[in-house]
């Protein structure tokens, strides 16, 4: 077992117990944080999307303690009480029962558990019984779906700022329209303004006016192969759009491709909720 504490979150804290040194009525501010987040990653660690995603989580939460298996977290769990754990699974050998789930709730009875799948794992594969259900994300969704798991801020920079609009690029209108109303429901579940949504077939015009605006680029329209990157044509340049690739089943030298093309973030299809929900954070 390894606990590797995030540098970022340790300073907050060191600067919030100077503080109070100097000033008790600080004190207050300090219990405003709230409980640590203490995760348990269990599982595998060596595998580079693996690592990227613990990354992740080590930006987002307060200590991260390494476990090979389940059964080492359960002979030896640590000291501080966990709030999270997470089980990866890279491949189809780390098979995690029912039983095991119930073993790991006994010990971390107020952990919020999630299972990590790497690109070898289906998602119907090794899933436990109702009773000891986990929810599973993929491998494609850690950046968006992990720090909203975490209590964290989102970990993609480029869609924290506010923007003024949406623009969906798809060949099929049923693809952005289902979309529009995922935005528009969730808006109102958050109290938030949705924002100014519009669709496109082929791609940008000059009628888009928003200064800023997230892009999401269906693979309908746009794949990492295409010869024309996904970047600002010439008709809107100087505007701040901030481009999403919404795909399915994309390989991680696939996925790197659209980074380098000039997207920000990418949206597995179909689309989780806390992909969504990053657009207000």
């Amino acid at each position: 077992m390894r606990i590797t504490l995030s540098k970022s979150n340790q300073s907050n804290r060191d600067n919030v117990a100077a503080q109070t040194v100097e000033n008790p009525a600080a004190e207050s501010s300090e219990s405003d944080i709230g409980p640590p987040c203490i995760l348990a990653w269990v599982g595998e660690s060596s595998d580079p999307l693996a690592l990227h995603a613990k990354a992740v989580c080590e930006q987002n939460a307060d200590a991260v303690a390494t476990y090979s298996s389940v059964a080492s977290l359960l002979a030896s769990p640590p000291r501080l009480p966990l709030s999270h754990v997470l089980l990866a699974q890279s491949d189809r050998s780390h098979f995690i029962d029912a039983g095991q789930i119930r073993d790991l709730k006994s010990v971390a009875p107020n952990a919020k558990v999630l299972r990590w799948l790497g690109p070898l794992v289906a998602p119907s594969v090794g899933l436990p019984g109702q009773e000891g259900w986990v929810e599973s994300i993929g491998w494609r969704d850690s950046l968006q779906t992990l720090p909203l798991w975490l209590g964290g801020m989102d970990g993609s920079a480029d869609l924290a700022e506010p923007t003024q609009g949406l623009i969906v690029v798809s060949q099929s209108w049923a693809t952005a329209d289902a979309l529009f109303e995922t935005i528009e429901a969730i808006a109102g579940e958050l109290n938030q303004p949705a924002p100014v949504m519009t669709w496109r077939r082929d791609g940008l015009t000059r009628a888009d006016r928003f200064t800023s605006a997230h892009v999401v680029w269906d693979d309908s329209v746009w794949r990492c192969s295409d010869a024309k990157p996904c970047k600002l044509a010439s008709a809107v340049e100087g505007r701040r759009y901030r481009h999403i690739w919404m795909t399915g089943m994309a390989s991680p030298s696939q996925i790197d491709d659209a980074y380098r093309s000039g997207v920000g973030t990418v949206w597995n299809k179909p689309t989780r909720r806390e992909s969504i929900e990053a657009l207000w954070r």
